[in-house]
């Protein structure tokens, strides 16, 4: 399970790396590596994140706001 959400999340790396450096270039494999570095960390912040702004969410749904 784990390896198809990495799979996933370096497919879409290497996309986003394709709209800035061509796959030929050198520098390709190392903007390819960064969009995974911040995909991982965006989706380890919502993972850490996410139970807290659902409860946020809720009481503020609940106060009337």
């Amino acid at each position: 399970m784990i390896g198809w959400i990495v799979r996933i999340m370096l497919v879409g790396a290497g996309v986003i790396a394709g709209w800035f450096v061509p796959k030929d270039d050198v520098g390709y494999a190392v903007i390819q590596f960064v969009v995974a570095l911040v995909f991982i960390a965006a989706a380890s912040a919502i993972g850490i994140y996410w139970p807290r702004w659902r409860r946020r969410r809720g009481a503020d749904a609940a106060n009337g706001e």
